[in-house]
């Protein structure tokens, strides 16, 4: 949190630094929950019956097809229940078997339908894959047919959340759209990310809106997320989990509940939590101790390490922890002096008054002018009238 509370938001300013000065290359992991997938170019070809029970097709994934977990499979139908084989090859001939035995399905009941066509197996780096569909027994009178092959790469991890505590400070009487309100101001303790904030509230029942703003600058109060916070009589009491429409970069919340006639809700604890950051990096060769971790220098530009590109999704091995220390000031940081109007905002002042003066005495030497010519004028006219 501290590291975060002093980098830029993208973190693009650390660096990692071994005792002999030598810079190490890493990756920056944002531990979000992840579910996608991304279908690979495929050519379809040998596609047909191996017998009265039994259809295959292969699939031609190119030169290059990097990695690929996943298969979807088209096969017409209702009411079936179909095993699948799936085998890899690098040269089109010889054939292994990675995986064997899972099915797809298709099943319909009162207008609704349940299926599932995919076949996940490891992850794998064939050129060729070969996808063969059994009949099923009991509905299929002939070999299934194969309309269709999709290989896809998938990518699913549950990801990691860091969570820390704050002070559940009082509370004020407010008024929210017209109706009696009570409303907490969150000190998160630092400028850092937030997706969430879990709640423990001690009433046993309750039914309020609430919404959540971010506070930092009393100008710009934004709204972070809203909603309902409900439990009802005989529940089992849990604390209520808060997630943002998306994650805030803040270090001020503001917790809005809307009461009306009610009494304050009673709110015993306050939780912050985000995604982990988290830095993997590889040791070649044994470190020169101490690691160290610059920050803070916010006109850094971003590193761009190749070792980020070439790190997979998904790691092989689980990496070793390590933890950040205590955090110390540079020494041996210079900072890009300040303009002068900063580093002398005084100075701004001098420059303002002087050139104040220097108008006036312009405009006073303007109107003496004036004035003179016009004396000069009128006497002229004087003289004239006179002769």
């Amino acid at each position: 949190l501290q590291v975060m509370d002093k980098s830029r938001e993208d973190l693009a300013d650390l660096r990692l630094i071994d005792a002999k000065g030598k810079e190490i290359p890493f990756a920056l992991r944002i531990r979000n929950e992840v579910n996608d997938r991304q279908e690979i170019g495929a050519r379809l070809f040998n596609q047909a019956s191996v017998d009265s029970s039994t259809s295959e097709v292969s699939v031609d994934l190119g030169e290059n097809p990097g990695e690929h977990n996943e298969v979807e499979i088209e096969t017409p139908g209702i009411n079936f229940r179909r095993r699948v084989n799936v085998e890899g090859s690098d040269s089109g001939t010889d054939w292994r078997t990675i995986k064997t035995g899972d099915v797809v399905f298709s099943f319909e009941s009162e207008n609704k339908t349940v299926e599932s066509n995919r076949v996940i197996y490891p992850t794998s780096r064939y050129r060729y894959l070969r996808v063969r569909v059994f009949a099923d027994e009991l509905t299929d009178q002939q070999a299934p047919v194969i309309s269709g092959v999709k290989v896809m790469m998938a990518v699913r991890e549950l990801g990691e959340l860091t969570t820390w505590s704050v002070a559940v400070l009082p509370y004020q009487l407010l008024r929210n759209d017209g109706a009696p309100a009570s409303a907490w101001a969150i000190d998160l303790g630092f400028r850092v990310p937030c997706d969430r904030l879990t709640i423990e509230v001690n009433d046993q029942s309750f039914s309020r809106p609430f919404r959540i703003e971010a506070i930092d600058d009393p100008q710009n109060i934004r709204l972070v997320a809203s909603g309902d916070l409900t439990r009802r009589i005989g529940e089992v009491r849990r604390p209520l989990v808060i997630r943002f429409d998306k994650e805030e970069q803040a270090r001020k919340l503001r917790l809005m509940i809307t009461d009306y006639s009610n009494q304050t809700l009673a709110i015993s604890s306050i939780q912050l939590g985000a995604p982990s950051r988290q830095l993997v990096f590889e040791l070649k060769e044994p470190p020169t101790q101490p690691l160290r971790l610059f920050f803070g220098n916010l006109s850094a530009t971003a590193p761009h390490y190749d070792f980020e590109k070439e790190l997979p999704a998904s790691l092989a091995t689980t990496p070793v922890r390590s933890a950040v220390g205590a955090v110390v000031q540079n020494p041996d940081f210079k900072p890009i002096p300040l303009p002068l109007t900063e580093r002398v905002p005084w100075l701004i002042y001098i420059v303002l008054a002087v050139s104040s003066i220097a108008l006036a005495m312009v405009l006073i030497s303007l109107a003496r002018t004036t004035l003179r010519t016009e004396q000069q004028t009128d006497d002229t006219k004087v003289r004239t009238s006179s002769g």
